[in-house]
């Protein structure tokens, strides 16, 4: 039998380790075909591919990647502040263009904590702060820290014809709590932004700017439509 072997490696490849439109190269460490097509590399499979992260020491973040309507995102933000100062702050992103201009959108968001006696409902229009109301529910006396966990799938919205992109729509949960209790304190938030424009840049607060160090980690996935 024959015995077929293509480009193999420890990471993604780039375009300047495939130079033909259709080449291969197999990621063994993460178990990942790859192929080039006329532009870039992309992942073989139906699986998400991470296309951006980072870590980084901060109280707020701003990513700048270029969103394409060709695909559907996840991103997952992980924030922690350190010590025992309580935030009641909510969570903010601003979904904005290439130039960091800020693209106004609708927000909607239902949220409950452990010392609330019912589901509470929030709705703001024509804003360009769109928030996830995710502050801490004081549900305990804090001995460690906070910690904020946002998920959410960013999916273009389609006008005319299948190209015409124009508005995109987020929709995730957030959940509080703490960093190191067995007895965790927990909000949980679910929540739709609908923006009109198309998003290029996220700037990302979770609120925690209490202790030393506030920590922030951004992850980007991809999944192509068809």
């Amino acid at each position: 039998m024959a015995i077929l072997r293509v480009k193999r490696g420890t990471t993604k490849p780039s375009t300047a380790n495939l130079a033909y439109v259709g080449e291969l190269a197999f990621d063994y460490t993460n178990n990942a075909l790859y192929a080039r097509n006329s532009t870039s590399v992309v992942k073989v499979g139906g699986e998400l591919e991470l296309v951006y992260s980072i870590e980084t020491a901060a109280s707020s973040i701003s990513v700048s990647y270029a969103f394409n309507s060709a695909y559907i995102y996840t991103i997952v933000v992980i924030a922690t502040t350190y010590g025992s100062t309580i935030d009641t702050s909510s969570t903010t992103i601003n979904y904005r263009t290439s130039g960091l201009s800020n693209i106004s959108g609708s927000a909607l968001a239902t949220y409950a904590n452990d010392v609330a006696s019912g589901v509470t409902k929030m709705f703001n229009g024509s804003s360009t702060s769109l928030a996830i109301p995710d502050s801490y529910s004081s549900g305990i006396t804090l001995a460690s820290g906070i910690s904020k966990t946002i998920t959410f799938q960013l999916t273009p919205i389609f006008s005319t014809g299948f190209t015409d992109v124009r508005q995109w729509l987020s929709t995730g949960r957030s959940v509080t709590t703490v960093t190191g209790q067995a007895n965790a304190s927990i909000t949980m938030t679910e929540f739709a932004h609908s923006i009109g424009g198309v998003p290029q840049n996220l700037l990302i607060n979770p609120g925690l700017d209490l202790g030393s160090p506030d920590l922030i980690s951004v992850s980007i996935y991809r999944t192509a439509r068809k």
